[in-house]
């Protein structure tokens, strides 16, 4: 068990309501589930009645409420004294690719608000959204203190990185398209085909080395928002590298993702170039930002396995 499901669970007792405390904690009411749910396998027995529309405590339930609430008090007096002496100089510069938003990381500038108001009171940081080889080129040179980033998983020449989550990798697919009925794809079916993707950089280098090695005929065309990959998908025929959403959890219209077998992991990571970090203590504030957000997403429904 994490102190993030102890935060979950106090959160759901105070709301008692799925919904209210999935937005009070920048979360999908389904991950708030899932969290519950896993605290309720580890100590064996259900936490929560559930009639109708209402939900109250079981007599396990308010037991683990008494007992996990000092715990969590405990931990958040112990974090703040560990960290009240980081106050930096200069603020930090965080640069978000807009690739992530709105729904790759749902609520991520909240998110990042929340842990430094939280955690870091006295560290200002400046968030900007641009696109992700923007965010890679701003990290390397220095110009950005660090980024948050749509990548597949592999290393990123002088820059270190921090995972938060890995997805299975899909093409978005238009429903007149001549793959729609397939339930999965290789790269090679996508020969002579455009495919949009959120950037040229090294991040993407596990790709386009695929993509050479098969001798593949692929044009790719930079599409940096979300919404941009989705109406060129449904409009033109194009197809979108995207992350894959289970039948379960996928609503779709014109489009839909068919997982790419052979393609690695489509990931958001945290990197820095630690020879440009030159503000005092930013390099202690890395760690707990990407375990705070690692923790945080670990549970959403599109995640293809919880990273360690």
């Amino acid at each position: 068990m994490t102190i993030q499901q102890i935060v979950i669970f106090q959160t759901l007792c105070s709301e008692m309501n799925y919904s209210k405390a999935a937005e009070k904690l920048f979360m999908t009411r389904q991950a708030v589930r899932q969290n519950v749910s896993a605290m309720e396998t580890e100590l064996g027995g259900t936490l929560f009645d559930n009639d109708r529309n209402h939900i109250s405590l079981t007599s396990k339930g308010r037991l683990f409420r008494q007992e996990s609430a000092p715990v969590l008090k405990s931990f958040e007096t112990m974090m703040e004294h560990m960290y009240s002496d980081v106050n930096f100089s200069t603020p930090l510069n965080l640069g978000i690719s807009v690739s992530l938003l709105p729904d790759f990381l749902p609520s991520l500038k909240d998110r990042i608000r929340f842990f430094c108001k939280d955690s870091f009171p006295n560290v200002d940081i400046n968030l900007a959204e641009i696109n992700n080889d923007d965010v890679v080129s701003g990290v390397r040179s220095g110009k950005l203190s660090m980024g948050i980033i749509m990548d597949l998983g592999d290393k990123i020449d002088g820059l270190s990185r921090y995972p938060i989550i890995e997805c299975r990798t899909a093409a978005m697919v238009e429903k007149s398209h001549r793959l729609w009925n397939r339930s999965e794809l290789y790269l090679k079916d996508l020969d002579k085909e455009t495919v949009q993707v959120p950037g040229l950089s090294d991040a993407f280098l596990p790709l386009f080395r695929a993509i050479e090695k098969e001798g593949l005929n692929i044009k790719l065309e930079v599409s940096p928002h979300f919404y941009q990959v989705y109406y060129k998908v449904r409009d033109t025929g194009f197809l979108g590298l995207n992350r894959y959403f289970p039948p379960e959890n996928d609503t779709p219209d014109s489009n839909r993702d068919i997982p790419l077998a052979d393609v690695p992991p489509l990931c958001a990571s945290v990197i820095v170039n630690e020879d440009k970090l030159t503000t005092p203590g930013s390099k202690a504030f890395i760690t707990p930002f990407s375990n705070a957000l690692k923790n945080h997403y670990r549970n959403e429904p599109f995640i293809r396995q919880p990273l360690p």
